[in-house]
Order: C-alpha cells, then structure tokens, then sequence
C-alpha cells in the first residue's frame, strides 16, 4: 500500500513538472494579444469545437481557491488560451496544486 502511494506521488510529481516545463516552452513561442478576453476555468470538457495548446499547471502556497484560480488563468494567458478544461486541483506538502488543459475556440 504505501509503495503504491509512493509511486503515485511520484508520478504526478513527474506530470506536474513536465507540464510546467511545456508551458514555459509554449509560452516563449506563442504570441497573445493585448486585448485578449479573460479566461474561463472548467473541471469539465466544453461543448464549443476547439484546439488544445498545452497544459498548464501551477503550485501555490496560497489556501485561497481564488489565489489559485486566478494563477492559473494567468499561466493561461500566456499561452493564449480562451479556456482551461478538466482542471484537476490536489494538495501536497502544504501546497495546492492545479493543472488542466488550455483551449483556444476555433472560429
């Protein structure tokens, strides 16, 4: 039991810090606008037809949801996002951790 806690720690260690290195990558290579709307946070997939950019993650030491949404979105908008989809939130070590795909809608 506790190797299988163990070696599921590690592999969200592993994904958590594999998306955030992916975000800073995209983030260098893709340009946002200025004027770009807010972006909107959903646990669950959305019905518009869209096109995945990456995944963006984040840790904070904040206990404040609020904190951490508000993050998020901005790891978002870095990349340009509309949307971030299936947001997963979890703790570890006194940190929140939250991670979800980011989403911009085909027009």
């Amino acid at each position: 039991m506790r190797r299988g806690i163990l070696l599921i720690s590690l592999f969200l260690c592993v994904i958590i810090l594999s998306s955030s290195a992916m975000a800073q990558y995209l983030s260098t290579t893709t340009k946002t606008s200025s004027k770009q709307k807010d972006v909107i946070l959903s646990t669950e997939d959305i019905k518009d037809s869209y096109k995945v950019i990456g995944i963006v993650s984040i840790r904070a030491g904040e206990v404040d949801l609020a904190a951490v949404n508000s993050k998020l979105k901005d790891a978002a908008k870095e990349l340009g996002a509309d949307y971030v989809i299936g947001i997963n939130y979890f703790t570890y070590s006194g940190y929140i951790y939250a991670y979800g795909t980011a989403v911009k809608i085909k027009e």
